[in-house]
């Protein structure tokens, strides 16, 4: 069974996997859709250039084929407007009304296929098989990653292939066999190459951000490093600029935490820390606050839209959830367990920056410290 991180990267592959062939059939479309333009107006100016020189029949067909043609062109004309139309719509409703289209165009240009065949005296016949031999490869080529919509548009015009009256039927038949084997192939084959490289994408993206997440962390606690929070301090204080609102840093320190790594051991003083981090994860409010290593022993929080109240409520809840571990601390001279010293600095407006809330919330940590220890103040 897979675990559920195998789950949630096998589910972002699936959507990136989604995404990526969007991409590309939207690309491939534009293309297929120039390609098919310059097509039909090339037949358009030879049909032209064949009635002056009277090359063409066109009464063996039972509708007009000068008006098949103009009918093709605005039908092509109009397809940005049809495919910025679908575009927008959820996969349930764009997807089969795409392959609807390509069904349609498909028997549009089997069709035409065979009025070429029939209405032009001098390689009608060649000019057909070559035009739809063309519009299969070009096909290959745009919708390659869309297996339906693919063969939506291409089966009209294989059997449009296989049905023509030829003199060496099984000659033909070969050919188009042929045609078939070499268009699927070609298909399993870039789409292989193209799921393999989206593979290929998914997995340094997911690498990038991982190292990306690395250098935002700090190794031992899973906190965001310095590094990380002077970036969202900064943010943070731009939005509270922006937006008139309040915010507020709050700087603690481990009481005597010098004496209980001598006493305990650094592995001890790790888990030690290790534990004080949880307590901050579980003291916050919300998830914009920012937990931070700011050095040592020294932890940092980030609390965008705490007042004073805000800012004394989670400073208790640090103390209280810290106080429910119930770490053990021989040498402490404020308590038998571990505690923390807290200094708070609110935001004033102005320009006030967040070296200046650092210095503020140091020096009101700095008062805690004097008067004993275990405690928060708010700085002035």
């Amino acid at each position: 069974m897979l675990s559920d991180e195998q789950r949630r990267l096998s589910s972002h592959l699936d959507h990136h996997l989604y995404e990526s062939r969007r991409h590309a059939l939207s690309k491939g479309l534009r293309w297929f859709w120039a390609v098919n333009q310059l097509a039909i107006l090339f037949l358009l100016a030879r049909f032209y250039v064949y009635q002056d020189a009277h090359l063409v029949v066109a009464r063996v067909l039972p509708w007009s084929y000068e008006v098949q043609l103009v009918l093709m062109t605005l039908a092509c004309l109009s397809f940005p407007l049809f495919w910025h139309w679908l575009s927008r719509q959820p996969p349930a409703i764009w997807q089969p009304c795409l392959r609807a289209g390509a069904l349609l165009w498909g028997i549009g240009w089997a069709l035409l296929g065979y009025a070429i065949a029939l209405v032009e005296l001098r390689g009608g016949f060649s000019l057909a098989f070559d035009l739809i031999g063309m519009l299969l490869m070009t096909a290959l080529v745009a919708l390659y990653c869309e297996v339906r919509l693919f063969y939506c548009f291409s089966t009209p015009l294989l059997l449009e292939a296989l049905l023509v009256k030829v003199p060496f039927p099984a000659v033909h038949w070969m050919a188009v066999g042929c045609l078939i084997i070499m268009l699927e192939t070609g298909r399993r084959m870039l789409n292989g190459w193209f799921e393999l490289a989206v593979s290929r994408e998914h997995e340094n993206l997911t690498l990038a951000r991982q190292l990306d997440a690395m250098a935002k962390r700090d190794p031992l606690t899973g906190l965001a490093n310095r590094r990380h929070f002077d970036n969202v301090g900064e943010q943070i204080l731009q939005e509270a600029r922006e937006q008139h609102g309040e915010f507020a840093i709050l700087l603690l320190d481990v009481d005597f935490f010098k004496r209980f790594n001598d006493h305990y051991g650094h592995l001890q003083g790790d888990n030690c820390l290790i534990a004080v981090a949880d307590c901050l994860r579980e003291a916050i409010r919300q998830p914009a606050d920012v937990v931070a290593c700011y050095g040592g022993e020294e932890f940092v929080l980030l609390l965008p839209g705490a007042d004073a109240l805000a800012a004394s409520a989670i400073a208790k809840r640090i103390a209280a959830a810290l106080a429910g571990r119930g770490i053990l601390h021989a040498l402490s001279e404020v308590s038998d367990r571990v505690t923390v010293s807290q200094g708070i600095a609110l935001w004033h407006g102005g320009q006030d920056g967040i070296a200046d809330m650092l210095v503020r919330a140091d020096e009101a940590l700095y008062q805690v410290k004097e008067a004993g220890r275990n405690g928060y103040r708010l700085a002035p």
